[in-house]
């Protein structure tokens, strides 16, 4: 697992930017019913969905805004996984985005 800043992994490029931005990685679903789920493979426990992909991706950025800033505050390492520690779902794209937190 990767540690929090200043790693060189996830938020190699976070305390240099204001706000910082983290790295993440997308596995992006599409629903039977159309709609579209997001998992973030190196962030356990975010993740979003909605009725479009941009939606969906969006949802997702204000979770890991949200997860990452409650991290910090309690004073909590940020649980980086590394992508020898997951796997993308068959069928799902994969996306990279930088969100800023």
């Amino acid at each position: 697992m990767a540690s929090a800043l200043g790693n060189g992994t996830y938020e190699d490029i976070g305390t240099r930017q204001n706000p910082p931005v983290v790295r993440c990685h997308l596995a992006i679903i599409r629903e039977s019913d159309g709609s579209f789920s997001v998992i973030v493979l190196n962030l356990p426990g975010a993740g979003g969905c909605g009725d479009t992909e941009d939606e969906a991706i969006l949802d997702t950025r204000e979770a890991v805004t949200g997860l990452v800033k409650e991290y910090r505050r309690d004073g909590v390492a940020i649980p980086w996984s590394d992508a020898s520690d997951y796997t993308i779902p068959e069928g799902a794209k994969s996306k990279w985005i930088l969100v800023n937190v």
